[in-house]
């Protein structure tokens, strides 16, 4: 998930689009309830977000000049972006109305460049004009992204974090530091706890993509004692195989 936020954090998917910054936002939402309600069982995930801590700061210390400047970076002038989040987000919405109960694709149109709906309406996926950052979007996006946990959860742990790395020459078993994370509370160090979101699953086809791939892949992987499956006949994903020792 720490590596999902780096990627929709980073310029060249934060400014494919104007509401791009959606993304960050519900992983930001998944983190403050983690941190918040499930401290206790994920220290792996709290490393990993202090490891990233400069991800998590770039975005805190973002400004409307930064943005320009990255996005300028990120898109020169006489190049588009490749992927326009905004679009691939509207596809996704009417994908919905494109699935049968179980994410089963209903209607598809032969064209990769359009999508239509029930309806009979159609919204083309090409890539729109290059989006600029302004004012009122990096308001927004201030606004819109519950960073607030996160911060106060580096402002605590970085400090303890460093003081190990100092203390043994910056030589420290991960082992430790995540020993070190089970005895700390992050009671009274944190925001008032906010209400848990609850979001209602939609079915489509891409997470129907995603799920049948992932439990295909649990059921092979759980299915080796005694081998149910040829493993040089799965074409689903790769499987790589390892050499015994001599």
């Amino acid at each position: 998930m720490v590596n999902l936020f780096e990627l929709f954090s980073s310029p060249k998917f934060l400014y494919s689009g104007e509401k791009a910054y959606r993304h960050v936002a519900l992983l930001l939402e998944i983190f403050n309830n983690v941190i918040q309600y499930q401290y206790n069982g994920n220290q792996h995930l709290v490393y990993a977000i202090v490891r990233r801590k400069d991800s998590f700061g770039r975005l805190a210390s973002l400004t409307l000049s930064k943005a320009v400047q990255q996005c300028d970076k990120a898109f020169p002038a006489s190049r588009h972006a490749e992927y326009d989040a905004d679009m691939a987000e509207q596809v996704a919405a009417l994908s919905i109305q494109e699935v049968d109960e179980r994410g089963n694709p209903s209607s598809r149109d032969d064209d990769d460049n359009t999508t239509t709906t029930n309806g009979g309406s159609t919204v083309t996926t090409s890539v729109g004009e290059r989006f600029v950052p302004n004012e009122a979007w990096i308001t927004e996006l201030k606004s819109s992204l519950p960073i607030e946990t996160v911060n106060r959860l580096l402002q605590h742990l970085v400090p303890i974090v460093d003081e190990m790395c100092e203390r043994k020459n910056g030589v420290v078993d991960e082992i430790e530091i995540l020993e070190v994370f089970k005895d700390i509370t992050m009671v009274g160090l944190l925001p008032v706890p906010h209400a848990i979101v609850i979001r209602k699953y939609q079915p489509n086809q891409y997470t129907s993509i995603w799920f049948t791939a992932f439990m295909w892949g649990v059921i092979f992987l759980r299915s080796q004692a005694p081998p149910i499956f040829d493993g040089k006949c799965i074409e689903l994903f790769q499987v790589s195989q390892e050499e015994p020792d001599p």
